[in-house]
């Protein structure tokens, strides 16, 4: 009877683990079809996790992502549209976190240098890029109003 009564503890055990690392988040489901190569399948995931974030940097890497799948579409102002999203936000990230480490100084490598050269790369064909990046200054400037302006 003792040795039932393990099986059935260590397999309930086996069941909870096996439940909590299953558990993925719509940027994880999102990023796994993008490399699977399904940037189509991937989007509304992405989209999701922009209306709703988990955290600042969750934030940021769906809009690369979005920005990767763009530039892959051949879409240059939506690719720079996406890219200038994910540095501000990312260079926002960086500039408050009061926990700096590796995390920090890898975020900062983004925001002041892979980004802004993807976004050099790409200005010649994404059209006018003072008014994509105004567009996506007003959207970020209003998120934030709402979020934390109010006090929610």
């Amino acid at each position: 009877m003792k040795k039932l009564t393990m099986l059935v503890v260590l397999l309930a055990m086996s069941l909870m683990l096996a439940a909590c690392g299953s558990h993925k988040n719509e940027l994880d489901i999102g990023h796994g079809l993008i490399q699977k190569g399904d940037c189509v399948g991937a989007d509304s995931y992405l989209t999701d996790t922009i209306a709703n974030p988990d955290d600042i940097m969750d934030l940021a890497y769906a809009y690369f992502l979005k920005g990767k799948c763009a530039e892959k579409a051949g879409d240059a102002a939506m690719a720079y549209e996406n890219y200038y999203a994910a540095k501000i936000v990312s260079c926002y990230a960086v500039a408050n976190d009061t926990h700096v480490n590796m995390n920090t100084y890898g975020r900062s490598e983004y925001c002041q240098k892979i980004i802004p050269e993807m976004l050099e790369k790409l200005a010649p064909d994404a059209g006018d890029v003072k008014a994509i990046t105004a567009k996506v200054d007003g959207v970020l400037h209003a998120r934030y109003l709402e979020r934390f302006a109010k006090g929610n």
